[in-house]
């Protein structure tokens, strides 16, 4: 989900090998991996950290200590493989042109799983989706994964991702692995990019994946979870609604309006993520309130409201990271404009599929555990005894653990040396519900 530190959710750059899978045929050119982990350097640029063997970066000659000042990917998207490829580094005092051939992204493989890549028709372009099924298993349940909000691939070489461990957890108890990336992301082409869409044809994005894996890869919907994770936990109910599958899980989001979430977390985010001082972060976002108004429930650029005065261009800049540009978070403002106008209780009270709330106890992104519990009375009120609230101690927003809420807050954002590691205490709850929900009759 938002504000000032949604842009960490998508800053780090994994790596990880992998060996190959059994594929479908390939109708996609592969996109390519840097292979390289990088961090901001004091002076600008990014230090280059960990370099993998065989993958770009190292091919390129590119070394632990060289500061990359080139962006990369450029044009903002990697290169097709086999692409020639020029990237600027400072090594010590010299800067160096190191050239190369972009190499394919490693393709994903798990234990005891079949991988197959494929795509889907959409927009005018193909997007691509990765289907993973156990081995040995008949007709398994399939988890249809609606990731986050950001413009990133949901493909990952590193087994540590988020992504991956979903996966290997779920393929290791027998159930199959469902992904598609958005338009203009990871290997998909053609159509718009996702920066450039609003919310309803990202909506549409998904739909159209629903549709090919019910239809062209012959799964019925009795067979299908959809697992909603951050703003895939808003846009699984809307499909839901319209084509119940047997079940929905969901992960870090909210019930409450868009608009109303955002003042909370303007509110109270940097307080809790930082010990920001409650009192002026509060006085803070009451002030963005006109501009927030205009902004989710008058359809107004934040360029226009910046434009009415010196308080609300400053208002703006606060609640939208700009007061001048479209682009708000990394997506069209137009997208976060249309989510404020979505009945999400309605939303949930339409979905006729056994429902899992879970949520992340430390959760810094998803603030209120009464979101997800409020999830599932909302569709216990309808539908009795069909949805299930769980949640899971020190465990964040990426389903990694953190410590607990006191503990972050008590670090001051100061960085880690390493990252958190994936709490498989998420993904055992979700077997469990799944295994429960496939044995239970289909909700109604």
């Amino acid at each position: 989900m938002i504000r000032r530190h949604l842009s960490a959710i998508a800053a780090a750059v994994l790596l990880g090998g992998a060996s190959l899978p059994a594929f479908a045929a390939e109708d996609l050119p592969r996109r390519a991996w840097l292979g390289a982990r990088l961090s901001p350097a004091p002076a600008g640029g990014f230090r280059v950290d960990r370099v993998e063997p065989g993958q770009t970066a190292d091919r390129m000659g590119m070394r632990v200590g060289d500061v990359l000042i080139d962006d990369y990917p450029p044009n903002g998207r990697p290169p097709i493989a086999g692409a020639d490829l020029t990237l600027r580094v400072k090594r010590g005092d010299r800067t160096l042109a190191l050239k190369g051939k972009a190499v394919a992204r490693p393709r994903e493989s798990y234990a005891g799983g079949v991988t197959r890549y494929g795509s889907v028709d959409f927009g005018g372009g193909r997007l691509r989706d990765i289907l993973v099924l156990p081995e040995g298993v008949e007709e398994p349940p399939i988890v249809f994964l609606i990731q986050g909000y950001t413009c990133t691939t949901i493909e990952s070489p590193n087994p540590e991702n988020i992504h991956r461990r979903v996966g290997a957890d779920l393929i290791a108890a027998g159930i199959g692995y469902y992904r598609v990336e958005k338009p203009g992301v990871g290997d998909s082409s053609g159509g718009m990019p996702c920066t450039e869409m609003d919310f309803t044809t990202e909506l549409d994005a998904f739909r159209a994946a629903y549709r090919h894996l019910t239809g062209e890869l012959g799964v019925p919907t009795g067979r299908i979870i959809m697992l909603g994770h951050s703003m895939g936990g808003i846009q699984a109910p809307l499909l839901a609604a319209e084509r119940p599958p047997r079940g929905i899980a969901v992960y870090g989001t909210v019930v409450r309006n868009w608009a109303d979430y955002m003042h909370d977390l303007g509110t109270f985010q940097e307080f809790m993520l930082n010990g920001a001082d409650p009192v002026k972060e509060y006085a803070e976002a009451q002030a963005a309130r006109e501009a927030m108004r205009r902004f989710y429930f008058g359809g107004e650029m934040p360029a226009r409201i910046a434009a009415t005065s010196p308080a609300l261009a400053a208002a703006a800049r606060d609640a939208f990271g700009t007061d001048s540009s479209e682009q708000v978070f990394g997506r069209h403002a137009r997208f976060w404009q249309q989510i404020a106008a979505i009945d999400l209780v309605k939303a949930w009270a339409d979905t006729k599929s056994r429902v899992l709330s879970l949520y992340g106890e430390s959760d810094v992104i998803a603030l209120f555990d009464e979101d997800q519990r409020l999830i599932a009375d909302i569709v216990n009120h309808y539908r009795p005894g069909t949805a299930r609230y769980v949640g899971v101690p020190d465990t964040g927003h990426g389903m990694e653990l953190t410590g607990s809420r006191a503990e972050i807050r008590a670090r001051k954002g100061a960085p880690l040396a390493e990252p958190e590691p994936f709490n498989p205490a998420v993904t055992a709850q979700l077997v469990a519900w799944i295994k429960d929900t496939m044995k239970a009759p289909a909700a109604s």
